[in-house]
């Protein structure tokens, strides 16, 4: 944990961020470390996975960070979605889509008078529902580095991302400001 704690520290605003993670547990711990500075920077977090249930995401985050969960979504600082709702709510995911969605919150923190957005998101949906292909062609068109307040982390397992080839891992790692594994 105080592995994760550090390197979630060296996170800079605007950073497009990939980790590969063992098990979900592992996961979640990340998407923890990673989202709590968020919260302190006065930005806008967003948890994206289908790993846990809301209801165990906000219970968590009352016990870990002692803060209420419910009131900072009611209030609109915190955003929990599954995979599916964000990603591909109408089937097929495409390009235009999804970065269709990512523009409509750059204004966003402005409207609720926040300093940015900073998103954990499990990748592992894009695999078990077979769009690999979808997904590569997705992180293709991102930054390493956002040139606007947001700040992104790509969380892959490990079984998931070895089914990828050489040239299409390092594709990835090529659109990410770092890779952690």
């Amino acid at each position: 944990m105080l592995v994760r704690t550090k390197r979630c520290n060296t996170v800079e605003t605007g950073n497009h961020i990939a980790v590969v993670h063992s098990d979900k547990e592992e996961e979640l711990e990340e998407a923890f470390e990673f989202l709590k500075p968020g919260l302190e920077k006065n930005e806008i977090i967003m948890l994206i996975t289908d790993d846990y249930s809301k209801d165990e995401i906000r219970k968590k985050i009352n016990t870990k960070w002692n803060v209420d969960a419910d009131a900072l979504e009611r209030n609109g600082y915190l955003i929990i979605r599954t995979t599916q709702e964000w990603y591909f709510p109408y089937g097929l995911p495409s390009v235009h889509k999804l970065n269709t969605v990512w523009i409509s919150m750059i204004d966003y923190p402005y409207i609720k008078r926040k300093n940015g957005v900073r998103v954990f998101t499990d990748m592992s949906a894009f695999f078990r529902y077979g769009f690999v292909r979808e997904l590569l062609l997705y992180e293709s068109t991102l930054e390493k580095q956002f040139d606007f307040p947001f700040t992104l982390m790509c969380a892959y397992k490990s079984e998931d991302f070895e089914t990828l080839s050489q040239k299409q891992q390092n594709m990835l790692i090529g659109h990410h400001h770092l890779m952690w594994k």
